[in-house]
């Protein structure tokens, strides 16, 4: 054994000795390489490096971007994890700040040392337009598939479109005012530079917000006001800033110019809204035929979604929009075709992507902080940082007293109103669009002295609402005292009630002659069930059959449970499903005594007591323990067959249980005859 040991350590010393001696070889021979290129001159040194094997060379300016956006994004996941473990830190300053931070730092180390060329010195247009704000705006809406959304969305629609252009129209003309009549100092801008500049900083990032309302968990109707009109504020901001730009690059504008960009205005997020649906619809009839290639799926769901965005830009189109339409079509029909693998692989791989997008969109944040020569105007920055603040707060609470007096149902309060003014954070939008602003020498340009200024002026907005409001909001959510969401899922009695209040309101609707919301509700439900899901769905269920799946379920765990005298326990949701186990409760010694006289019970019987419904999509998430390729069905009864044998008749529950059954079965059939009479 001891010779054995001792070979192996001598092949393993032989090997690393050969291994150092082929290091020193090469080095040697590099530095002889060297020193005769040095004196044979440069041509010489070309030469022989191209004709020389080296068994290992240094390539730093190969691989030094590449590499360097590596280890910055490995660096970036190793900050966010150890700042969510920090409760300390996590619950007072917003993740957005420790980023922001993280490219300062990066920024400084690689200004210290001089090498300046890893990463560009600003952040590309199109590469943030087209490759890292795609991955945040489809996560977003993945996000915004809510009932909550779609009963808010007038509002939502007021806040983001008329609140933007009521934003943009009064902050670039009080700026231009205030700078001829000399309350800025020394400047000089015209009117159409002005609303140039109001178009770019009225973008709203929502980043940091969210997280805090996530942590905090304020109700859902002032979540997705917020969530919804901050993503939709900047596909009209976008808009808004090309015709803005557009209008600067003329000498005079005419009045059919302008009324040719509120015409663009509404092609562009009409276009972008059809391009969408057509790449939504597309999907969803894609992948009713995917079952037997599920490999097909995720790469259908992210491929068409990235399609409908670049197809928009290609027409001039809002990407944006497009994006946002195909996210929410895919979500409600190309959803339910794909199996749950595969829809957890697409929403885990666009949070990935999200992330990384904007740990580098921050990163270049923190560069242009540290590389940019910046030129500050003192006077035009205290007054945009007043002029956003009280628009802004002006807007929000003009806005909600015209929604609230046109019959909103649940009004808007004022803590909401503070909270959804105070939470106008601005971030990667307004900072890429002012990058985009052209310098002198190109048609249509801004003087260098006005872009630097509008440059400096947005970060410094960008610094001071991701740090000032970002870190104060969550004190003033508690301290205002904002209605908390209901956490925990919905229970069966819960939907069931959800859906008799739609149709009974529905009814009412219809009695008085008002068509309402709840009227529409059902009347577009009734649609997309009759013919949108039967196109595009494999397996449609409507919202009564889904009901009755998920009571099938339900009553026939609860008929094997008093028919065995054993109770059915569910798995916990991280074991795997490879190593599944049957979480069986076994009955008491006296009752298992007497259960060995008689005779088992045959599982079939019970399979064929319970009517057969289809299996909904709730249904097959709530069985946590099905495998991939295994029905619910086949799941049930595999469950039943493994049971033990016993028989029913000598179990001391099943008295007790045979009544519980006879009132859920009672309690059920009331229930289905209320949901039939608001149907009718």
């Amino acid at each position: 054994m001891m010779c054995k040991q001792f070979k192996k350590s001598t092949y393993v010393d032989l090997l690393a000795m050969f291994l150092l001696i082929l290091c020193v070889a090469s080095l040697a021979k590099a530095n002889e390489n060297v020193t005769i290129n040095a004196e044979e001159g440069n041509h010489t040194e070309q030469h022989r490096e191209t004709h020389t094997i080296h068994v290992a060379s240094w390539q730093w300016e190969y691989v030094k971007s590449p590499l360097s956006l590596c280890i910055f994004v490995f660096f970036a996941g190793l900050v966010k994890l150890g700042f969510h473990h920090a409760d300390f830190l996590s619950t007072i300053i917003p993740e957005s700040c420790v980023l922001i931070l993280l490219g300062t730092i990066v920024g400084a180390i690689l200004l210290a040392i001089g090498d300046t060329g890893v990463f560009p010195d600003t952040l590309d247009p199109n590469l943030f337009f087209l490759y890292l704000l795609p991955p945040v705006i489809l996560e977003a809406a993945y996000s915004l598939h809510d009932r909550v959304f779609a009963e808010n969305f007038g509002t939502i629609l007021i806040y983001a479109v008329i609140g933007t252009l009521f934003n943009c129209f009064i902050i670039g003309p009080l700026l231009y005012g205030l700078a001829a009549a000399g309350a800025m100092g020394s400047i000089t801008i015209n009117l159409t530079q002005a609303l140039l500049f109001a178009a770019l900083i009225v973008a709203v990032d929502p980043v940091a917000v969210l997280a805090i309302f996530q942590e905090v968990g304020v109700n859902n109707t002032l979540y997705f006001l917020v969530f919804g009109e901050s993503l939709l504020n900047d596909a009209v901001t976008v808009v808004l800033y090309n015709t803005m730009k557009i209008f600067n690059e003329m000498d005079t504008i005419h009045v059919d110019q302008v009324f040719l960009g509120i015409a663009n205005f509404f092609t562009v997020s009409l276009g972008g809204t059809a391009i969408g649906i057509i790449f939504g619809i597309g999907t969803a009839f894609m992948t009713k035929f995917t079952s037997h290639v599920e490999v097909v799926e995720p790469l259908a769901l992210l491929i068409l979604a990235y399609g409908s965005y670049l197809t928009a830009e290609l027409f001039h189109f809002s990407g944006i929009v497009s994006m946002i339409a195909c996210g929410l079509v895919q979500v409600q029909y190309a959803f339910h075709n794909v199996s749950t693998h595969s829809s957890t692989t697409v929403m885990n791989f666009i949070k990935m992507l999200g992330s990384v997008s904007d740990a580098v969109i921050f990163l270049f944040l923190g560069i242009a902080l540290v590389n940019h020569k910046h030129y500050g105007h003192a006077g035009f920055i205290i007054w945009t940082l007043i002029l956003i603040s009280l628009v802004r707060f002006a807007g929000v609470i003009g806005l909600t007293f015209i929604v609230n007096k046109k019959g909103r149902v649940r009004k808007i309060s004022y803590e909401e109103q503070f909270v959804m003014a105070y939470g106008g954070l601005r971030g990667a939008v307004c900072f890429s669009l002012v990058i985009m602003l052209r310098p002198t020498g190109i048609a249509g340009s801004l003087p260098d002295e006005l872009r630097s200024i509008f440059v400096t002026t947005t970060l410094v907005v960008i610094i001071f609402t991701v740090f000032a409001q970002g870190i104060t909001i969550k004190p003033l959510t508690k301290l205002l005292s904002i209605t908390s969401a209901n956490k925990g899922t919905v229970s069966l009695s819960e939907e069931i009630n959800i859906h008799v209040s739609d149709h009974i309101m529905s009814g009412i609707e219809e009695l008085i002659g008002q068509f309402g919301d709840n009227q529409l509700r059902v009347v577009l439900e009734a649609f997309d069930d009759k013919y949108f899901k039967r196109w595009l769905q494999r397996d449609p269920l409507r919202k009564n059959e889904e009901i009755m799946a998920l009571y099938q379920e339900i009553a026939l765990q609860n008929h094997y449970e008093t028919v065995t005298g054993t109770q059915w326990e569910d798995e916990d949701e991280g074991e795997d499903d490879d190593d599944e186990k049957e979480m069986l409760v076994k009955p008491e010694a006296g009752d298992q005594e007497k259960n060995d006289v008689h005779a088992p019970v045959n599982p079939m019987n019970i399979i064929s007591a319970v009517p057969t419904m289809p299996q909904s999509k709730l249904s097959r998430q709530l069985s946590r323990q099905i495998s991939v390729d295994e029905e619910p069905d086949l799941y049930l009864k595999r469950r039943l067959m493994s049971a033990p044998a016993i028989s029913p008749l000598n179990s001391s529950k099943w008295k007790r249980r045979s009544r519980y059954t006879d009132i859920r079965c009672i309690v059920f059939w009331m229930v289905k005859c209320l949901v039939w009479f608001g149907l009718i």
